[in-house]
């Protein structure tokens, strides 16, 4: 019995005082962009860093994207709509998290690697408020 008592207590720092480690969201599946169909007609190789919130059921909502060019913008929306994440987790509990940043990046295959950098991402506009 004492054997199993050292056991137990000789685990992580955080699990013998009671709390345990924290979890941030990670996506069950990566998510799947669709390649803008103006975008690959122009060339166009884009970047998106898209900010958004996961619910406690793993669902993303207040979904806004920056994109190197506007034709990235419903692309990247769709995309962050229909993943799904493993929620975060703060001391064992299922919590909402707000204010992740997931990049996403448009490539054809065959071209040179020029995508744009942070610098040139601009907001995108939500064509239902405009």
């Amino acid at each position: 019995m004492a054997g199993l008592l050292v056991a137990a207590l000789g685990g992580p720092p955080a699990l013998a005082q009671g709390r345990l480690p924290d979890v941030e969201p990670r996506p069950v599946r990566p998510p799947m962009p669709s390649y803008p169909v103006g975008a690959a007609r122009m060339m166009l190789q884009g970047y998106c860093e898209v900010e958004f919130s996961v619910d406690t059921r793993g669902r993303t909502s207040n979904i806004h994207p920056r994109c190197s060019h506007p034709e990235f913008c419903a692309s990247a929306t769709a995309a962050m709509e229909e993943v799904r994440f493993m929620p975060a987790r703060r001391d064992g509990r299922i919590v909402q998290r707000n204010n992740i940043v997931y990049p996403l990046e448009y490539r054809i295959e065959g071209m040179p690697d020029a995508i744009p950098g942070r610098a040139d991402l601009k907001g995108c506009v939500d064509p239902l408020v405009s």
